[in-house]
């Protein structure tokens, strides 16, 4: 049961890094960090990984990994500034025709 969610998870990741990778620059950043989350993420990805360098990663690593690649994320992602100001003097005027 858990294999399937984590293939579900890791093409999910994989599919954002696809869609991340046509955007602009910072965006490929975030590609990468979601190409690393959908690789740690895949059950494939840890017979690849017994197999080549005698190693298993652990559940809680992968854990640790993913939410340490959503925070990267959150700091890579432009912050887009909001004039709060300018939709209500909007919404005022919509609201009250002259």
């Amino acid at each position: 049961m858990i294999s399937c969610l984590n293939r579900h998870l890791g093409m999910l990741f994989l599919m954002a890094c696809f869609g991340a990778l046509m955007n602009p620059p910072p965006y490929i950043l975030i590609g990468a960090i979601f190409l690393v989350m959908g690789l740690i993420v895949l059950p494939s990805t840890d017979k690849i990984i017994k197999q080549k360098f005698n190693r298993e990663i652990k559940g809680g690593v992968k854990t640790v990994i993913v939410i340490v690649g959503f925070l990267l994320v959150c700091f890579v992602v432009p912050q887009v500034p909001l004039q709060s100001n300018s939709f209500s003097a909007n919404y005022a005027e919509i609201a009250e025709p002259k």
